[in-house]
């Protein structure tokens, strides 16, 4: 190895052990028992870290380094390499410090202090807590047993009620970003509302308020590129033709449908918020089929998924076009709407336009009545 290559791989590892900063995460709990254990888990670079402690005496401490603020998640007693459903868990920033997490009971009402970013995320969860709280105390729209099911007034009112509160905490979370702009917290935040097209143009006006410097990180550009994708399909424009086939390979294309209202409609198995829709969806279709409207449902299941799409089309009685090319999030017409999550949906008219966008609940219900009556 010649002097010049040594001193270039010694430069280069002294400035990667420069930009690591030290941790250390201190957790207490009233409710901890001695032997739980505590999962940590975050992502630095495209490498995911996993750690775990034991409790003892109600305390668990974590150490490490780490390449400036990351949001890390913690979790009792499961695995979440495993986990299918966790029950106890919370969110913390890893920086530079000693980083505390105190709670009353266990992991779930932590609040988190010791440094800048974990006390503005300490300031965000005490304006979502009681919400989420509400959250958790309501009957879930996809966890109602089959009597339950049968009774449509009961379903319409249960996700109607639950939707609301989901609302209530997106306001909550653009009203902190509001207040707290130049806050690394809040790029976070927004990064997971950009994901909600309904939302853009929110998201956007709160974006624009941020300080150049998270405009410029690396997740500050990847929001700006998600609120850019959600613009591609604005209202009134023509949408574009796809074609995908069904769940027998038959292929269907937009345009076979052109002289109809057709709410296409993007989902997949796994996701739990379109499942707690599609009671709504199917009390819709009942109604207004007969009435020139129709739905064409997009799933980005992947490949390996397709036995579980299709249980979930049966499970949850989908019975119009179940369309997919099972490419996960690289499916066509996925990639075709820019979407950037999902549940999401556009009605379009039969002269193929873009009427509206991510209709749910009641103002699903309202829009085809208007324009079908």
């Amino acid at each position: 190895m010649t002097r010049l290559l040594l001193l270039v791989l010694l430069i280069h590892f002294s400035l990667a052990t420069l930009a690591q900063e030290p941790f250390v995460l201190k957790g207490y709990g009233e409710k901890y028992k001695d032997g739980d254990k505590i999962f940590l888990s975050y992502k630095s670079g495209k490498q995911w870290i996993r750690d775990s402690v034991q409790v003892k005496n109600k305390t668990f401490v974590f150490s490490g380094v780490v390449k400036g603020p990351i949001r890390a998640s913690v979790y009792r007693n499961q695995n979440p390499a495993f986990a299918n459903i966790i029950y106890d868990m919370t969110h913390v920033y890893l920086e530079k410090g000693n980083i505390a997490l105190k709670s009353p009971d266990t992991l779930k009402h932590s609040k988190s202090s010791g440094t800048a970013v974990n006390e503005d995320f300490a300031k965000l969860n005490k304006m979502l807590m009681p919400i989420l709280d509400r959250l958790s105390a309501m009957q879930d729209p996809t966890e109602l047993n089959a009597a339950q099911k049968k009774d449509s007034a009961y379903v319409s009112r249960v996700t109607r009620e639950f939707l609301s509160v989901l609302d209530a905490l997106t306001e909550a979370k653009f009203k902190f970003v509001e207040q707290q702009p130049s806050s690394l917290v809040s790029l976070v935040t927004l990064d997971e509302l950009v994901k909600d097209t309904k939302r853009l143009k929110q998201v956007e006006a709160a974006y624009v308020k941020l300080p150049v410097a998270l405009k410029t990180s690396e997740m500050g550009k990847f929001v700006a590129e998600r609120i850019s994708l959600g613009k591609k399909i604005s209202i009134g424009m023509l949408a574009p033709n796809f074609a995908q086939p069904d769940t027998l390979g038959k292929i269907h294309q937009l345009t076979d449908y052109k002289g109809k209202y057709v709410l296409l409609d993007f989902w997949a198995s796994w996701c739990g918020p379109y499942r707690a829709e599609n009671p709504n969806v199917l009390a819709a279709y009942a109604q207004y089929k007969s009435k020139n409207f129709m739905v064409l449902s997009i799933s980005i299941d992947e490949a390996k998924d397709r036995d579980k799409w299709l249980k979930a089309i049966q499970e949850d009685h989908l019975n119009w076009p179940q369309l997919s090319d099972l490419k996960g999030s690289q499916n066509a017409a996925h990639q075709l709407y820019g979407i950037t999550t999902i549940p999401a949906n556009l009605l379009i008219s039969p002269e193929g336009k873009v009427l509206a966008k991510d209709l749910k609940g009641e103002q699903l219900h309202a829009t085809l009545k208007e324009l079908l009556k």
